[in-house]
Parts: C-alpha cells; structure tokens; sequence
C-alpha cells in the first residue's frame, strides 16, 4: 500500500472520530474501565505466578535423622542420597548448625530467645538433610524414595510442596476467572465501538457510494474504519496503563520492600510494567479493531 493511500486512510479515521466526538468519547470511556479492571485482574494474577514461581525455587525436601547414627553413617547417607535421580543438591545440616541458622532467621531476638538451647544435650534438633530436587513438581516421588531408606536412618520426612501447589492451582483458576471477566467486558466495549463505527458509516454513506462506483475496492474502503477502531482502543489504553503502574508502584513500594519483602514475594514493578504495558495496548487494540469489524460486516456490506 502507498504511503499517499496511507495517509488518506488516517486522515480519514481522523475524521471520523471528530465527526462522532461524544460517541468517540463513550467508546475511548468504555474501554478504559474495562481495561483498567482488567489490569488490575492482570497485576493480581501475574505477581501470584511470580510468587508460586519463587516458592517453587524454595521448595526442600527434609529428613530428620535418626539419633543413633554416627557422623560417619549420615555422611554416607547423604551421598546416597545425593545419587537419587531428581536430586540437584543434598546438603548435611547438624543440630548445632540448623540451631544457628533458626537463631539467625527470628532476627535480633533469637539469641536470646534461643539461649537456653545451647550446650550439649540442650539442643532438641535432630541432624538433617536438606534435598533440593532438579523439578519440583517431582517432589512427592523423590520424599517416597527418601523414606524408602528406613526408619532406623530417617525418623521423617518433610516437604513443603502442599503450599507450593496450592498456589499454583489458584494462579490457575485466577487466571481463568481474569479471561472470562476480560472477555466479558471486551464485549461490552467493542458493541460501544461498533456503534460509534456505525454512525460514521451513516455519516459517509454517500460519499462510500460514489467510492463504489468509481471502482473502489472493498479494502479501501474498509480501511479507515478499521484504523479508527484501532485508535480508539489504543487510546483508551492509555490512562488505565498509568492508573494501573501507578497504583502497584505505590503498592510495591509499602509492601515489597523491608521486612514484608521477606514474605511477600511482590513481582520487580519494571517486569511487570513491560507484560501489562504490552497486554492492556493489545488488547486496547484488538477490542476497537474487533469492534469496527462488525460494523463493516453488519453496516457496509463490502
């Protein structure tokens, strides 16, 4: 297509939406509330992935050993163990470390909180060995084969995949529940677009007719239509993308940094700004294109 043909095309878009101003104006309306509910659905849905996905690297496989065994037989076993297929890394942790390691995880309280645990016999720990899988989903089968080495070894076996996979199910259904509202609202928005395409259709019924007979093809015509479509949708994109990184900026900003960072695993505002950026246009887009389309069919009859 020439650049002229082009140019011709936007112009008369242009006009389009400035011939249909109020009608324009409730459309560009219609998709920024859709859009902007849509991404807050959006910003929910991709940090619960994001957090199920930092779990998911987190999630340990623990055997608490048994008290009988030497230092020597739970080095053994933890190579043993470290041979089974799916396991990335199995590390040794003896009761005097672990004892540490939950000291430094309570903060500036766990010395004291912790201090009547030292000294031999104090401690209530048992020496374990913490596997980390090549797969988490595989958890479940590596903590059977762990447990298979007996309770003479191992007293017990702990994983953390129940919380992991709970997680993952409701990112999943969250994720359903955000299309099927989206579309829902997509819908809405698009039958207002498709009205504010009508009344320019009208509005140039005349002019379309003289197109025809000069030997206008139907994808001439079709065109301007289409790209006011698209440019009602792309701008109605636009305040909901800002509302939307706005609000989760402030939102990261309170609850992603300091401690409840440390819990709350909250999605980089740059990474999740890129995917919702490009989401909520595309859709913008995709619903003004879909929108001027059945018009053209119902309407035009080209």
């Amino acid at each position: 297509m020439k650049i002229e043909t082009m140019m011709r095309h936007f112009r008369e878009a242009y006009r389009g939406v400035r011939r249909n101003s109020w009608m324009s104006f409730a459309a560009v309306s219609a998709v920024a509330v859709t859009l902007f509910i849509f991404g807050l659905f959006l910003i929910t849905a991709f940090n619960v992935r994001y957090m199920a996905g930092e779990l998911e690297k987190q999630v340990a496989i623990r055997a608490a050993l048994s008290p009988s065994m030497t230092g020597a037989q739970e080095r053994q076993l933890t190579e043993q163990i470290q041979q089974l297929p799916g396991v990335k890394n199995a590390t040794l942790i003896p009761k005097n470390v672990g004892l540490r390691q939950m000291r430094d995880e309570w903060g500036p309280g766990g010395e004291q909180l912790f201090k009547d645990l030292d000294g031999e016999g104090q401690n209530p720990l048992p020496d374990i060995i913490t596997v980390e899988p090549t797969d988490p989903k595989n958890v479940e089968s590596l903590k059977k084969q762990i447990e298979n080495f007996g309770s003479d070894k191992i007293e017990r076996v702990a994983a953390g995949e129940g919380v992991t996979d709970k997680l993952l199910n409701f990112s999943s259904m969250l994720r359903n529940i955000v299309l099927i509202f989206g579309l829902g609202l997509a819908v809405l928005a698009a039958f207002l677009i498709s009205n504010t395409i009508k009344l320019t259709i009208i509005a140039r019924q005349r002019e379309i007719e003289i197109q025809r007979l000069v030997g206008a093809s139907n994808w001439f015509i079709r065109w301007p239509f289409f790209i006011e479509g698209a440019f009602i949708g792309l701008v109605g994109a636009i305040f909901p993308v800002v509302i939307v990184l706005t609000i989760y900026q402030v939102f990261y900003n309170v609850l992603g940094a300091g401690e409840a960072a440390a819990i709350l695993k909250l999605m980089p505002v740059v990474s999740l700004g890129i995917y919702v950026t490009i989401s909520i246009f595309a859709l913008g887009v995709a619903i003004g294109t879909i929108g001027s389309i059945i018009s053209v069919r119902r309407f035009l009859k080209v």
